[in-house]
C-alpha cells in the first residue's frame, strides 16, 4: 500500500524512468515468490521497500555499486508486486553505471564496448554488429553479456540474433567451447533472448540445427504472447525468432523446414502494408518465393493495390516457372500508377501529383533493378521517359538511372540513345541547365558517358580506329573515371596511341598515389577527411593498377587496407581483381563471391567472377596436361 513515507523514491522513479512495457522473457504475471531468495542482491531489493528511509537509501546505494552483478534481479524487480520496489528498481536499472567489458575481453572488444551504455540505440546496434564481425568469435562472450543485460529488450534480442547468425565452426571442440561460453554467460537469466541462446547452444554442442527444438521454443513463446497483455513488440520478437530459425534451417540445407516455419507462423505478420512488404522482401531475399504467394493469398486486399508487392508475387511465379502468370502480375503492377499521356490527362493532375507518380515509378524500377529484374525495371523507367518531357527534372533523373543500368548490362548503343536527347536539350536550354545544376547534374560526366559508350559500341563491332578518338574525348571530359583509362589501355593501337595512353596512365597513377598520401596525412593530423575517404582513394588506386600496370603488390595492400577501413561490395570487387592480377585465383574468387553477396545481381561483378573462374579452370587444365 502506498504511504507518504515512500513518496521520495516513487517521485524519483517517475521523474527518471518510463514504465517498462514488457516483462523479462515475455512473461505476464510475476508473483512475489519469484523474488524470494537469500542472496545479498535479493535482500537489498526487498529493503527498497523498507519503512526506514536510511535502509532504503543504503540499499539503493549498494545496488548501484554492484552494477551488472545486481542487474539480473533488478531487471526482474521492475515487475515486483510491491509498487514501491518496482518503481525503485526501474530507476536503478535506468541509472546503473556499468562497465560492459571485462578484463578478460580482447582489446578490440574492450574498445568496441567503451562507453557503450552512453550511446544512442542506433550506435549500440552498430556496435553489436561489430562484435559479431571479429574473427574467431572473439565477441561471443560480449554478445551474450549484452543479450543478458541490455536495458533495451529490443537490443537484447538483436545481440542474441546477431550471435545466432554466425556460422557454426567446423571443429567440434570449438563448437563445444562456444556452447559452454554461452551457458556460463547466461547463468539462470530468463530473458527471451537468453532462452533463444540456450537452444542455440544445444545446436552448437550437437553440431546441427534441431528443427524440433526451435519449434518447441517458438510454440512456448507464442503461448506467452497469447496472454492478455500481448503487445506489438512481443509479436514482433517472436516473428524475429521465426525468421532467424528459418534462416538457420536454410543454412543447414533444410529449405522445406524453413518454408514450413514461415507458413505456420504467417499469422504473426501484422496486416499493414509496411509489415507485409517487409515479410515479402525477407522471403525473396532468402529464396522462399512460395511464401510470397502465401502472403498474397493471406493479405490480398492489401497486397494487390501495391506495385512493389505485386512485383514480388510476379517474381515468385517466375521462379516457379509460371512465366505467363508472372507477366500478368507484372503488367498489373505497371498499370497501377498511371502517368498522363495526353494534354487532357495532364490537366486532370497537379504538377506535384505527376512528379510524385513519376518518382514512385523510378523507385519501383530501382528496387526491381536491385533484385536483378532488369526487364521489369526498364519498363518502369521507360514509362516515365515516355510520359515526361525531356526538359523536366524527373526525365533527367530517370534517364540517368536507366543509362547506368544499361551500361552495367553492356547495352552501349542504348546508353547513347537514352542520354543523347538529354545532352542536346541542355546544350540549347540554359534554364534547364540551371535547373539541373541545382540537383548537381554532372553535365560533363554525361557527355563523357555518351562518348565512352559510343566508343565501347565501336570496339564491340571491331571499329577501333573510330573508338580511340572517342575514348580520348571521353577521358578529357571526365578524367576521374578511371574505367575509361583502363579501356584505353586495353584497346590496341599504334605506337603513337600507346605513348598517348602511357602518358595518361602515368599521370593518373601519380595523382592517385599523391591523393592517398595526402589523405592519410590529413587523417593523422585530425583534419576533416575521414577514414572512408582514405579507403575510397586506396580502392581507386588499387583498381587502376590491378587493371593496367604498376606495383601490383602495393595495389593489393591498399585494397586490403581499404577493406579494413570501410568494407563494401565495390572494394571486395577491387580486391578480387588485385588477387587476380598477381595470379592468386583462389583468393580472387573468394573475394569476388563476397562482393556478390553484398551486391547481388550485379552484372559487372558476376562477369568478373566468371572471368576469374574461367582463368582458374584454364590454369588447372594446363597443369594437368603433359
Amino acid at each position: 500500500m502506498f504511504t507518504d513515507r515512500r513518496l521520495p523514491i516513487a517521485l524519483a522513479a517517475m521523474l527518471f524512468v518510463q514504465a517498462a512495457s514488457e516483462p523479462p522473457g515475455g512473461c505476464v504475471a510475476i508473483a512475489a515468490d519469484d523474488f524470494q531468495g537469500d542472496t545479498e542482491v535479493t535482500q537489498l531489493i526487498e529493503q527498497l521497500g523498507a519503512a526506514s528511509y536510511a535502509t532504503r537509501s543504503l540499499a539503493m546505494e549498494r545496488l548501484q555499486r554492484m552494477g551488472l552483478e545486481a542487474f539480473d534481479k533488478l531487471n526482474l524487480a521492475q515487475f515486483h508486486p510491491d509498487i514501491e520496489i518496482e518503481m525503485a528498481a526501474r530507476y536503478l536499472v535506468s541509472s546503473l553505471i556499468v562497465s560492459w567489458s571485462k578484463d578478460s575481453d580482447p582489446q578490440v572488444i574492450r574498445d568496441t564496448l567503451h562507453e557503450y551504455g552512453a550511446q544512442s540505440e542506433s550506435e549500440r546496434t552498430s556496435r553489436i554488429e561489430m562484435l559479431a564481425e571479429f574473427p574467431d568469435r572473439q565477441g561471443l562472450p560480449a554478445l551474450v553479456r549484452l543479450a543478458k543485460f541490455e536495458t533495451s529488450l529490443r537490443l537484447s534480442r538483436v545481440a542474441a540474433l546477431t550471435l545466432m547468425q554466425q556460422k557454426m565452426h567446423s571443429d567440434p571442440s570449438e563448437r563445444s567451447r562456444s556452447a559452454e561460453l554461452i551457458n556460463e554467460g547466461l547463468g539462470n537469466n530468463q530473458r527471451q533472448a537468453s532462452e533463444w541462446l540456450r537452444v542455440y547452444a544445444k545446436d552448437l554442442a550437437a553440431g546441427e540445427y534441431s528443427a524440433e527444438r526451435w519449434r518447441q521454443l517458438i510454440q512456448q513463446q507464442r503461448d506467452q504472447m497469447d496472454s492478455p497483455s500481448l503487445t506489438v513488440s512481443s509479436r514482433e520478437s517472436v516473428l524475429e525468432l521465426v525468421q532467424i530459425c528459418a534462416m538457420r534451417a536454410i543454412d543447414a540445407g533444410q529449405r522445406e523446414v524453413a518454408l514450413s516455419l514461415a507458413r505456420e507462423n504467417i499469422d504473426l505478420i501484422v496486416p499493414a502494408t509496411r509489415n507485409i512488404t517487409d515479410a515479402c522482401s525477407w522471403a525473396i531475399d532468402h529464396q522462399l518465393h512460395p511464401f510470397v504467394l502465401d502472403l498474397r493469398d493471406q493479405f490480398r486486399p492489401m497486397f494487390d493495390p501495391h506495385p512493389v508487392l505485386l512485383y514480388g508475387a510476379a517474381e515468385a511465379e517466375k521462379v516457379a516457372g509460371n512465366d505467363e502468370r508472372a507477366s500478368e502480375l507484372a503488367d498489373l503492377a505497371l498499370s497501377i500508377l498511371p502517368l498522363p499521356r495526353t494534354e487532357e490527362e495532364k490537366k486532370a493532375m497537379t504538377p506535384k501529383e505527376i512528379e510524385d507518380t513519376a518518382q514512385a515509378h523510378v523507385e519501383i524500377g530501382m528496387s526491381l533493378q536491385k533484385r536483378g529484374l532488369f526487364f521489369w525495371a526498364e519498363r518502369e523507367y521507360r514509362k516515365v521517359i515516355d510520359a515526361e518531357e525531356i526538359g523536366g527534372q524527373p526525365s533527367a533523373v530517370v534517364r540517368d538511372q536507366l543509362a547506368s543500368m544499361l551500361a552495367e548490362l553492356q547495352r552501349h548503343e542504348e546508353v547513347v540513345a537514352v542520354l543523347t536527347p538529354l545532352i542536346e536539350r541542355v546544350d540549347k536550354d540554359d534554364d534547364f541547365k540551371q535547373q539541373l545544376n541545382r540537383i548537381f547534374f554532372r553535365y560533363n560526366h554525361f557527355r563523357s558517358e555518351v562518348l565512352y559508350h559510343g566508343a565501347l559500341a565501336k570496339i564491340k563491332t571491331g571499329h577501333l580506329d573510330e573508338a580511340r578518338p572517342l575514348l580520348t574525348q571521353a577521358y578529357t571530359l571526365s578524367p576521374s573515371n578511371i574505367d575509361i583509362l583502363i579501356t584505353m589501355y586495353r584497346t590496341d593501337g599504334d605506337e603513337e596511341w600507346r605513348r598517348h595512353v602511357k602518358s595518361k596512365l602515368d599521370a593518373a597513377v601519380r595523382r592517385a598515389a599523391s591523393q592517398v598520401q595526402t589523405a592519410e596525412m590529413q587523417v593523422q593530423g585530425q583534419r576533416q577527411m575521414g577514414l572512408a575517404s582514405v579507403a575510397e582513394l586506396m580502392n581507386q588506386y588499387a583498381w587502376l593498377i590491378s587493371n593496367t600496370e604498376g606495383d601490383k603488390q602495393l595495389a593489393l595492400e591498399y585494397s586490403l587496407k581499404s577493406l579494413e577501413l570501410d568494407a563494401d561490395g565495390a572494394k571486395y570487387d577491387t580486391c578480387g581483381r588485385c588477387y587476380f592480377a598477381i595470379g592468386d585465383y583462389d583468393n580472387a574468387i573468394r573475394m569476388q563471391k563476397r562482393a556478390i553477396k553484398l551486391v547481388p545481381h550485379s552484372p559487372p561483378l558476376e562477369r568478373q567472377l566468371k572471368e576469374f573462374e574461367s582463368a582458374r579452370e584454364a590454369a588447372e587444365a594446363q597443369q594437368e596436361s603433359p
